[in-house]
This record gives C-alpha cells, structure tokens and sequence, in this order.
C-alpha cells in the first residue's frame, strides 16, 4: 500500500469550495479521504459553528463510490477549545469517521491566523498556545493525528533558536503524551511551503523522535485540488535524513504502517 494525502478538504469544510471530483479526476488515488473541519463558534466566521453535514458528507461519498474506483474514506479535522470538548464528544459520538485529525485553531476568541496575533506579546502567545495544545492532548482520547504544530506561530517570525527558548518545554510535554497515547505527528505542507516553517520542522522532528516518537503523517492541508499531496518529496526527504522509514495511515482509526516510498 502506497501512502496518500490525510489532510485536505473539499466544500464541506467553511473556507472550501473544492469538489470531490476535482480531486479524483486529476490525481486517481486508490484510497482518498477528506478532513472536514469542525470548529465550534468559529472565529473565522464571526463565532458561527463549522460544522460539517454528515448526512450530506455520507451521502456525497457514496454516490461518488458508484463512478469512482477509488475507496473512498470519512475523515475531521477538529478543532479543539477546552470549552467546547462536550460538544466536540457529542458531535463524533454520533458520526463514524475513518481518520481524526486533532488541530488548535484558536483560542475561544481569535484564531490564531488573524493578524491581531503580530500585535501580541510573542512570549504571552507561545504561552497560549502551546498549553492549549497541552491540554488538548491530555483531554482527548479520540484523536489519531495532531495537526500543524506550529499554526500557532506561522504569522510570526521565529528564528528556531527564539522558538525553542519559548516553546520547548511544552513541545517536551506535548511530544511525551502523543507517544503515550499513540498519537501521531503530522508533517503539514502549508506550514512547510507556503508558511516557510522547515526550519521548526527540522528542529521539532529530532525532539519528537528523541522521546521516542515513531508515528508520522503527511498532510497537504489542500484547499485547492491542485495542491493535493503538496510538498511531500520534501517532507518525506526530511523525514529520510532523520532515519524515519515509516508513514502512519489510518482506515476505520485503525492504524497502519508503510514504507515512505
């Protein structure tokens, strides 16, 4: 089994009007799956929920399974806030997904891609972030991927050194829970080309493995068909200088394991 694109979304996602069939017609993947968000009272779209359609989701992929030979899979792409948990629970107690991607996006008030953040006290956001994120992976025990660790800083201009000073004692604690609880590390290829973050995945990826971290993903975060499987030789070829021989996939959250091809 070849790897494939675990993080990309469609028009069931808000900040989306891509088509399935775009996706499908142009890259034939064996297996493809999609990661819808899901973001309660969503800064983004004024405090509104993002919440995907599941009956609509259902319904798309299985009219699209009678014209395409492609297996196609139900994935989400969560986006967690401490105060939204319940709901968060209630929402994927009641839809089956294949893969579940664990995101922090903001912070119950401002996403952390709105340019209010550039205004902040760098050290103040690192510090809200990165316990968010903390707390989301000890709270959480649905989650098979977490996303983008770095989203919380892309707009900003980190060297790796001011990064690490401020964030590395999280990113130990937060490194240790994912190996325990089998969490896997995603590689996102927004971060890496369009944000310029290599640089913190170059420093995060040896951290992560040095606590004994083995589990990794690849995820375009396509919004677009065209940028399907964006930056992956890139990302894999990281992962090949730090002796990673291994990518995670995940069917029915059932993990397997493949060779980086």
């Amino acid at each position: 089994m070849n790897y494939y694109d675990q993080h990309l979304h469609t028009h069931h996602s808000f900040d989306s009007n891509e088509s399935f069939e775009n996706y499908l017609d142009r890259f034939c993947p064996t297996i493809f799956v999609s990661t819808e968000h899901l973001d309660f009272k969503n800064p983004y779209v004024n405090g509104e929920d993002s919440i995907p359609e599941y009956s609509a989701y259902k319904k798309e992929l299985n009219h699209l399974h009678s014209r395409y030979d492609t297996k196609l899979l139900r994935g989400i792409e969560v986006g967690y806030v401490d105060t939204h948990k319940e709901m968060i629970e209630h929402f994927l107690a009641s839809n089956h997904y294949d893969i579940i991607l664990l995101s922090i996006h903001q912070n119950g008030t401002i996403d952390y891609m709105d340019e209010s953040v550039k205004d902040l006290d760098v050290a103040d956001l690192i510090d809200d972030y990165y316990s968010r994120m903390l707390d989301a992976v000890q709270s959480v025990e649905f989650a098979n991927v977490l996303t983008h660790f770095d989203y919380g800083v892309r707009l900003l201009q980190l060297s790796v050194d001011e990064f690490k000073k401020m964030a590395e004692p999280y990113l130990i604690d937060i490194f240790k829970i994912m190996i325990d609880k089998r969490i896997a590390f995603e590689l996102n290829a927004k971060s890496f080309i369009k944000y310029e973050n290599k640089a913190l995945y170059e420093y995060a990826i040896p951290l992560y493995i040095s606590l004994g971290g083995t589990l990794f993903t690849l995820g375009s975060d396509a919004h677009v068909a065209q940028d399907y499987e964006l930056g992956f030789e890139e990302m894999k070829n990281l992962l090949r200088k730090n002796d990673v021989t291994l990518l995670a996939l995940y069917d029915n959250q059932q993990l397997t394991l493949v060779p980086i091809s």
